[in-house]
């Protein structure tokens, strides 16, 4: 029946064993209390469990639950049984261990438990439930310890905690969201017929495409030389160059160079309109400044 003693104070059953087990419920009724409400209520509730398996003559249950209403009322900590003391169908030790396990995180809130009566009862009835399912043979009483128990932690009242407000944090300093920049811009410096010079107004563009890039920060700034198709595709080679030169030429005095310029001559292949060969066309007289972000 038991096999060790209680956790929070042993209770000797060496003594129980016998059918005539000397124990006096009247006497342990009538016993003035500890004056704590917990431990108080806790007495009246074993001392009822006990009652009920004397009018059963389960005496070594009776003595079992009397010598429990004995300790609390001496003010002695007095806790659940541990089911571990009990021969437990396995059918329903999961179900009696996790009830065990809300009855005891509630003991351990005891200080915040607002109906300290039905914490008591709960804890007797537990053992009830307990000593009931051991025998295992009167399911009307295992229901009815098991109710008990259910009902009394439901109003046990475990006060919570209130929120304490905490203050606003500082708002977090926002930055400013970066301007949104294309993918690559492109400026277009155009040409006179058979011709490197710059313009006012190619140079116009240029000084553009250098505002611009000391602005957004390109990570390249690519420029490529373009001829239009009249005239022989080596000559227009020799021509790209020398204008995508001069524009590369003014990028480098603006302050950009090194690997952040790359260079690139085209000739005739990819003019900016596709008008066939031996074309003379202003639009593709050109060199192609590209930023890229």
């Amino acid at each position: 029946m038991f096999s060790k003693g209680l956790k929070f104070a042993v209770i000797a059953v060496a003594g129980l064993t016998t059918a005539c087990a000397n124990y006096d419920l009247e006497k342990v009724s009538e016993m003035p209390g500890s004056g704590s409400t917990f431990k108080d209520s806790l007495q009246r509730e074993y001392v009822k469990v006990a009652y009920d398996e004397d009018h059963e003559d389960d005496w070594k249950d009776a003595a079992y639950f009397a010598e429990k209403a004995t300790m609390a009322a001496k003010g002695m900590d007095v806790g659940p049984q541990e089911t571990g003391e009990r021969m437990i169908p396995d059918a329903n030790k999961k179900e009696l261990s996790f009830a065990r396990s809300d009855l005891v995180n509630a003991l351990a809130q005891i200080d915040k438990v607002g109906n300290l009566p039905a914490l008591a009862r709960a804890q007797a009835q537990f053992d009830c439930w307990l000593q009931e399912q051991e025998e295992n043979n009167q399911q009307a009483d295992i229901d009815q310890c098991r109710l008990a128990f259910t009902k009394s932690m439901s109003l046990i009242n475990i006060a919570q905690a209130k929120p304490v407000a905490k203050p606003m944090p500082a708002p977090k300093p926002v930055a400013a969201p970066a301007p949104m920049m294309p993918k690559a811009k492109k400026f277009v410096v155009l040409f006179g017929y058979d011709s490197a010079d710059l313009t006012a107004n190619a140079k116009a563009i240029i000084a553009a495409a250098v505002d611009e890039a000391r602005g957004a920060l390109p990570k390249m700034i690519l420029i490529g030389g373009h001829t239009d198709t009249s005239g022989d595709a080596s000559y227009n080679n020799v021509l790209s160059t020398k204008r995508a030169k001069a524009v590369t030429m003014m990028i480098n005095e603006a302050g950009f160079g090194g690997d952040l310029v790359r260079t690139t001559v085209f000739g005739e292949d990819y003019p900016a309109r596709n008008t066939g060969d031996g074309v003379k066309n202003n639009v593709n007289r050109r060199v192609e400044i590209d930023l890229k972000y």
